[in-house]
């Protein structure tokens, strides 16, 4: 790609450079995270509520980075060899750079909006023509103000076509986007329910999106979605439109559709010839979104010959999400293997080496088979990119990266295809390691996958960690700035992984972690975890490891503050942070009013120890019923805490709010806070804003027709009444299925429908009642999700939802997903 200097760029992009002339640049990044080939890279600092981009100027100087867009003052003398360049607005800016990009590429770009569908017609698009034109694309689903202008850098001079996605969650965003896009194609998928919150009705948000095409030569939809096709004052300025439609007169009159059990037949007539074409996939939305990808083949004029249509029958279901699990060897799996190209090749070592922690990394990739790029510069490229991000090991497998094996890295190692790879290769190399496998799908990785993976249990807990960053954002959203948060990674983390939630909260840069036992915080250093953890019941016998690995105890009593004292008076340890806990009224732990003197003695006498902070615990912080006595309690640990400040001559942070606390006590968010249940957004009678981010799921083993007056499970308990399809699922108590949810007081989900769980909860499995509903073996059964939630679930249980996630075995697999 070309690259750039600041003080060119000041032409085009408004703003005061200063600095160095010579620095240039090719990428661009917004998280420091991110960023590998510091010296090639332009770090935009954007201000937030939360995380000011400035925040990490001096930590990417360092680094190697050299050139920065700011709009806060900033001392150039600490940085003699950068590039800055002062706006306004760096967001703006951003896109004011993404425009002059697009200004000078002179091809076709397509642009896609729409509620849903937008990134899997985008691949499919890809996946159709790539083979013939050379694609530049969005990366995933960068479709915002900053996705969608970092999408526009990538673009290069040689692409035949980009494919550009543009998304919106509020009136006023898709007007910018259009500036920078400036599509000549323009496809709206649907207009459904999805980002609704901020418009008054789905024609309004309509309205918004259709701003996108309104300067497009050739626009896309379909007329039979009522609230595109009402647009008319937009749609009749536009040149060229070509719709279709099931029912009304249409450039492309949808003929028939047929659905198979695991197919869809489509014919189409377009132009007085008809399309016939199969898709692996029986949905609605599927069908929709391939022609909307065929709709696009008509509009680029180009003849619509058997070697398209016969891609269709092979359009897999596009993963917009990394998936994360435990692999054998205490090894980590990141599994990106539902495309192959370059860009996206870039963004999942990033994220390998986010997930990494202590772990060497292994990179396990095919042949890339969607590019045009010359087979020695693709090469090239990939061996740069595996350089460039510190990756220890490379795993290559395919016929290309077999004959240009030696500008890869020595130690490389190469297999002509997947089953050599599986057959040959000894599994010890994964040991301890951090494994990305990158495969295109006719390379079959999942076989790779299914032999690297700790567990094969069908039932998995699923941990969606992009909602978890909506809502822990959200709660940060809620603080002054400048207040530090606690997280609380206890119990497995809610049922969730202790690794994998404590380096996703390493990674959004939490203050500090919390821990039951100092075991469970030995254990998060051994993974690599550099947060601050506090143990909040520590005990005499581990404190020697607490001091090891750097674990900071929650000291509750004066009994285990002397026995720290002599186990850090013969070490040369100083300013060991310790926490205070006060019992403020819950009487469960802590220090109470007469120990504050002789605990603060202790401390300034032993000269080893730091109060790093004095927190409490309200007992009754998520009800109304309670309030005069949190405000009791609060005003208890203000005068306890001031005469610790006193006797000690200085003042440690203070915390007393969990994450009901945080949502009601605004005047008690202190210097600190506490978030636990809510980052896992299960407190929706507090708050609608929290999104649940776990699901439980497994599979149907088996189905049996079972008839009237026959019975199901152990104590003949589960009655049949009419001839009946009952499917056995292999989830029981042992996985955390409460026996009391048998017996109909419980329903699963399956392909969208609730169905009862039928007699006993056995200790490995469970029956469901599937009568009168389209399932198979084999087929996905819900245990809690969006449909059925664990909130529901512990209601019938009659207990709180943080006894339901903890109560998950760990013998069940834990997935991670993440946009």
């Amino acid at each position: 790609m070309q690259s750039y200097s600041l003080n060119n760029i000041s032409d085009f992009v408004s703003g005061e450079f200063f600095g160095i002339t010579t620095n240039s640049f090719v990428k661009i990044i917004i998280d420091s995270r991110k960023i590998s080939r510091f010296k090639e890279t332009l770090f935009v600092a954007i201000p937030g509520e939360q995380h000011d981009g400035h925040k990490f100027i001096p930590e990417l100087y360092s680094k190697g980075v050299r050139s920065f867009i700011i709009s806060k003052k900033t001392d150039c003398t600490k940085y003699p060899e950068a590039s800055f360049l002062m706006v306004n607005n760096p967001v703006k800016a951003l896109q004011e750079l993404a425009a002059y990009k697009r200004d000078n590429y002179k091809n076709p770009v397509i642009a896609i909006t729409g509620s849903n569908g937008k990134t899997i017609v985008k691949e499919w698009l890809y996946w159709i023509l790539s083979p013939y034109y050379r694609i530049t694309r969005s990366p995933k689903s960068y479709n915002s103000q900053t996705g969608v202008p970092l999408s526009l850098w990538l673009l290069e001079e040689d692409s035949d076509l980009a494919i550009i996605e543009a998304g919106i969650s509020q009136p006023g965003e898709m007007e910018l986007l259009e500036k920078i896009i400036k599509p000549d194609i323009g496809i709206i998928t649907n207009i459904g329910q999805a980002h609704q919150a901020n418009f008054d009705s789905p024609e309004q948000k309509a309205a918004e999106k259709m701003k996108l095409l309104q300067n497009c030569k050739t626009v896309i939809y379909s007329k039979d979605c009522e609230p595109v096709s009402s647009q008319e004052e937009l749609l009749s300025q536009v040149k060229r439109k070509i719709t279709w439609s099931k029912e009304a007169p249409a450039e492309i009159f949808v003929k028939q559709i047929k659905i198979q059990d695991s197919f869809s037949d489509i014919s189409l007539d377009y132009k007085n010839n008809t399309y016939s074409f199969r898709i692996p996939f029986t949905d609605k939305g599927s069908v929709q979104n391939a022609i909307s990808t065929f709709s696009v083949l008509a509009a680029l004029d180009i003849e619509i010959s058997e070697k398209y249509l016969n891609r269709f029958s092979s359009l897999s279901g596009v993963k917009m999400r990394l998936e994360t699990i435990d692999g054998i060897h205490n090894s980590i799996i990141i599994n990106d293997s539902y495309n192959s190209d370059i860009n996206s090749l870039e963004i999942a070592l990033d994220y390998l080496n986010q997930k990494k922690a202590n772990k060497e990394s292994v990179l396990v990739m095919s042949d890339i088979h969607q590019s045009n790029e010359p087979e020695p510069d693709l090469m090239k490229s990939v061996a740069k990119i595996v350089k460039d991000k510190k990756i220890n090991h490379f795993i290559g497998i395919g016929e290309v990266l077999n004959r240009n094996k030696s500008v890869f890295p020595e130690g490389s190692v190469f297999y002509e295809d997947t089953a050599s790879f599986l057959e040959k290769s000894g599994m010890s190399v994964f040991y301890d390691k951090a494994v990305l496998l990158k495969g295109a799908r006719d390379f079959k990785f999942e076989k790779i996958s299914k032999k690297l993976q700790q567990k094969s249990h069908l039932s998995v807990i699923e941990t969606d960690l992009t909602l978890m960053r909506q809502n822990l954002l959200y709660f940060k959203s809620l603080l002054k700035p400048g207040t530090k948060m606690m997280v609380m990674v206890k119990a497995f983390s809610y049922g969730s992984g202790y690794r994998e939630i404590a380096a996703f909260l390493q990674h959004n840069r939490i203050d500090y972690l919390a821990v039951a036992f100092t075991d469970e915080g030995t254990e998060l250093r051994q993974n690599g975890i550099e947060t601050p953890v506090m143990v909040m019941n520590p005990n005499v016998q581990s404190l020697h490891t607490m001091i090891e690995y750097r674990l900071e105890p929650e000291v509750y009593s004066v009994s285990l503050l002397k026995e720290l004292v002599k186990e850090l008076r013969d070490s040369n340890v100083t300013d060991f942070p310790i926490h205070i806990k006060l019992d403020t009224g819950m009487h469960r732990l802590g220090l109470v009013p007469e120990d504050i003197e002789e605990v603060c003695e202790l401390i300034k006498t032993s000269g080893k120890i730091k109060i790093a902070s004095v927190f409490s615990h309200l007992s009754g912080s998520d009800s109304s019923d309670f309030d005069d006595f949190t405000v009791q309690q609060a005003e208890t640990f203000s005068l306890m805490y001031e005469k610790i400040a006193d006797l000690s001559g200085y003042r440690p942070d203070r915390h007393i709010l969990n994450s009901a606390g945080i949502l009601r006590f605004p005047e008690y968010h202190f210097e600190m806070v506490r978030l636990g249940i809510g980052l896992y957004g299960l407190i929706p009678e507090l708050c609608d804003k929290l999104v649940p981010v776990s699901k439980f799921k497994s599979a149907i083993s088996q189905i049996h027709k079972v008839k009237k007056g026959d019975t199901v499970s152990y104590n003949r308990s589960g009655k049949i009444t009419a001839d009946s399809l009952i499917a056995t699922v292999p989830v029981g108590y042992a996985d955390g299925l409460d026996r009391h949810l048998g017996n109909g007081h419980w329903k699963v989900v399956i392909n969208g429908k609730k169905v009862p769980v039928i007699g006993d909860i056995c200790m490995d499995m469970c029956m469901i009642d599937i009568s009168g509903i389209d399932a198979k073996e084999g087929d996905e059964v819900i245990i809690f999700g969006p449909q059925n939630t664990i909130n529901e679930m512990s209601s019938v249980l009659k207990t709180i939802p943080y006894e339901v996630i903890t109560g998950i075995s760990q013998r069940v697999k834990r997935v991670y997903f993440e946009d």
